[in-house]
């Protein structure tokens, strides 16, 4: 991939802290502060921030498989991922084609399989509507992360700019996915993701695949210039569910399938 040498900027506005280290002041209580957030990142980050929600403030950058590392041994990983591959064709009419790893690996991550990709999108009211959401985790604090996966690529890999699953770097951590073993790479590539699914379209989908289970803000060099984590104020959740609710992000639209056009609709009140 041609890319640009890396250069990281150290100059963070005075109204943003390190990432964890949020002030009172900063809390997001509407989709008001969400907005003046977005502005403001748009001009520490390079380019296209990516975006992602928690529903607990507590909860850390680290891939679901490898939050099982420690209890499930080294084969689970990759046990999975070919039992997923052996028995999706039966159950989905557009799986990939056989040896199509990275795209078998996008596809189980958007279907719940836990896999070493973190979910991304390009929207951060779509991250705040992942952090709300979840009705089980009103009144407690919630979080958005923003991501520059531009200079994340320079940082952990020595060219700033978004990596395909063809790129050594990448292709190298998908193929780990898929032979059993310690995770031991600690490192993070930002891709370019092939939307195979509708989710991922309407999502607005970017993921990033991990070599270990050490948490994304953990690695070396990973600074407020590229990441940086902003607090929902847990009392504020539902308010700003009927706020996103108003603007058409609803359960129905972020995930445009029967099952989820069914629980939404019995939530309204008509």
């Amino acid at each position: 991939m041609a890319g640009l040498q890396v250069e990281i900027r150290t100059a963070v506005p005075a109204t943003f802290s390190a990432p964890g280290t949020m002030s009172e002041r900063e809390r997001i209580r509407s989709l008001a502060d969400v907005l003046e957030i977005s502005h403001t990142i748009l001009h520490i980050f390079r380019g296209q921030p990516w975006w992602r929600g928690h529903g607990l403030e507590s909860w850390t950058l680290v891939p679901h498989v490898h939050r099982y590392y420690n209890t499930t041994g080294p084969s689970y990983e990759s046990m999975i991922a070919s039992k997923f591959s052996k028995f999706a064709p039966t159950r989905y009419p557009h799986c990939p084609a056989p040896g199509d790893l990275a795209r078998w690996l996008f596809l189980m991550q958007h279907y719940g399989l836990p896999t070493r990709l973190i979910d991304w999108t390009e929207s951060p009211l779509l991250a705040v509507f992942f952090a709300v959401w979840d009705q089980q985790y009103d009144l407690q604090d919630g979080a958005i992360w923003a991501l520059d996966p531009y200079v994340l690529n320079g940082v952990t890999c020595g060219q700033v700019g978004l990596y395909s699953h063809g790129e050594p770097s990448a292709a190298k951590l998908i193929n780990l996915a898929f032979a059993p073993g310690p995770p031991t790479e600690e490192c993070a590539v930002a891709l370019v993701t092939d939307e195979i699914d509708h989710r991922m379209m309407v999502q607005l989908s970017g993921l990033t695949i991990h070599g270990s289970p050490k948490p994304l803000d953990q690695l070396p060099n990973i600074g407020p210039t590229l990441l940086q984590k902003f607090v929902i104020d847990g009392g504020a959740k539902a308010m700003i569910r009927e706020e996103l609710a108003s603007l058409g992000i609803r359960e129905r639209t972020v995930f445009p399938d029967l099952e989820h056009l069914a629980h939404d609709l019995a939530r309204d009140r008509y």
